[in-house]
């Protein structure tokens, strides 16, 4: 029986389990069962084709396309559930998880005129055969109905806040201390064009898939049916469920697919972490504010406080993931010889860390719709000193001819608070760009990067 929320174990299946509803249906026992056993039909199918079994009718085959749809999980339907307490049943005998699927499918060909095809079901192949076909399938729901969608709506929100602020100019910060003027667009277009760039990468992933036997070698096919192409059948089954043949492998597929998958997904958590932290301290600078957080309570005592909730909850939700997934990339590449049954256990985790991730995501989402500048701070900011021209003037006067440019700017900039005046007269005899310059007006080309970066974001999801 399902654990209320409120006794959950874990915070995802608790606290968080509302906003985790797609991720649960790609990564759920449930759902493992039911990619296992549509991996068995499928097999079995293609069986048929290659004259292993005998021919299968039109209705018998609607039959078997049934079976992995029992699984199938819906709002206010206990079937899928029901089905897979029954494998769960067999299970609890068996004390073998694939195997647990072959006698339940064996059930469901009794009721039917598949009875007699009944010795043929998960024929010659191996559980690994099996489970790296189904992992995969849960790590492909996963990304396509619940991590893509969401990389592509922070994409956008990004791409629009840089767009709608391209061109308000900001004091930029490098170590911490002010450095030139930038646009507030610009900023936030560096992280739209580095989450682009690996969202992009993550798109052209491939995930493999293997269907060889208890070694990679098709041994129990090849004495059983020899007549039969072998590593055609198996590698028709693998591309029908949309991934690449591996020709060779032990008995387990090896997991390079899934560590670069994991690898890609770490380095984008890690860009939005950089993302969450740079925009809490905006926020902590009252330099960006917060909209429509009037009822929200920030402290039981401190009634004024309005936190960057959605930017700590990234945060953390993001180290999480990441802390996951660093796991995998380890655990994953070493298995003892041929296989060994410890990452068996690691592999159930692959949820956890997409769920993990797409809190994070969630929370960035609702935060950024959330942002707003506050342009007078910004503006004050900007203007506080002068000083940050010193950049502009040196630069112009070594064209001048000025070898000692810089260290007479360093040591006007490093003595004293610089001006409107105190620019006037620096500039004094300086060329006419140079004496109009203000803090507003000396940003480069800020904005013709951030219009590009938009650009380029709008152009990726057009595709999308």
């Amino acid at each position: 029986m399902a654990r209320d929320p409120l006794t959950a174990l874990s915070a995802l299946d608790g606290r968080y389990a509302r906003k985790l509803s797609s991720v649960a249906d790609a990564f759920s026992e449930t759902a493992l069962i039911k990619w296992r056993v549509f991996v068995e039909i499928e097999y079995f199918l293609l069986l048929s084709k290659y004259g292993v079994v005998r021919e299968i009718t039109a209705a018998e085959k609607k039959n078997l396309k049934a079976i992995p749809e029992q699984f199938e999980l819906s709002s206010g339907d206990n079937e899928s559930i029901n089905a897979a307490q029954r494998v769960k049943d067999f299970e609890a005998t068996t004390h073998h998880d694939v195997k647990a699927v072959e006698y339940y499918i064996r059930e469901e060909f009794e009721k039917t005129t598949l009875k007699d095809c009944t010795s043929y079901i998960h024929f010659g192949i191996t559980s690994e055969d099996v489970n790296n076909l189904a992992y995969r399938k849960m790590v492909q729901t996963g990304l396509q109905q619940d991590i893509f969608p969401k990389l592509h709506t922070l994409l956008k929100s990004l791409a629009d806040f840089s767009e709608q602020h391209s061109t308000l100019t900001m004091l930029a910060r490098t170590h911490g201390q002010p450095a030139v003027p930038t646009t507030l667009g610009k900023e936030f277009s560096v992280f739209a064009t580095r989450l682009l760039y690996c969202v992009q990468r993550l798109h052209k992933l491939e995930l493999t898939g293997k269907c060889n036997g208890a070694v990679g070698n098709f041994q129990a096919m090849v004495i059983a049916k020899p007549e039969v192409d072998w590593s055609s059948l198996s590698k028709e089954l693998v591309t029908n469920l949309g991934f690449t043949f591996s020709t060779t492998t032990t008995q387990i597929n090896p997991p390079d697919d899934f560590i670069s998958i994991f690898a890609e997904l770490h380095h984008i958590n890690g860009i939005l972490l950089d993302l969450s932290q740079d925009i809490w301290r905006y926020i902590s600078d009252n330099w960006l504010v917060q909209k429509g957080k009037e009822n929200h309570v920030g402290s039981s005592t401190m009634p004024q406080k309005i936190n960057p909730i959605e930017f700590e909850n990234a945060e953390g939700n993001l180290t999480m993931a990441n802390g996951m997934f660093e796991v995998f990339m380890r655990k994953l590449p070493v298995s003892r010889l041929q296989r060994d049954l410890s990452e068996s256990t690691v592999l159930r985790n692959i949820g956890s860390a997409f769920g993990y991730s797409s809190l994070a995501y969630q929370s960035l989402q609702k935060g950024l719709l959330q942002l707003a500048p506050n342009e007078q701070i910004i503006h004050s900011a900007l203007h506080e000193n002068y000083a940050i021209l010193l950049e502009a003037w040196q630069t112009w006067a070594r064209t001048t001819g000025d070898a000692k440019a810089y260290e007479t700017a360093a040591k006007l900039g490093k003595q004293k608070h610089i001006s409107v005046e105190d620019w006037k007269e620096i500039t004094k005899d300086a060329d006419k760009r140079i004496q109009n310059l203000t803090p507003d007006t000396y940003v480069g080309l800020a904005r013709e990067i951030a219009n590009q970066s938009v650009t380029e974001v709008r152009q990726f999801l057009a595709t999308k």
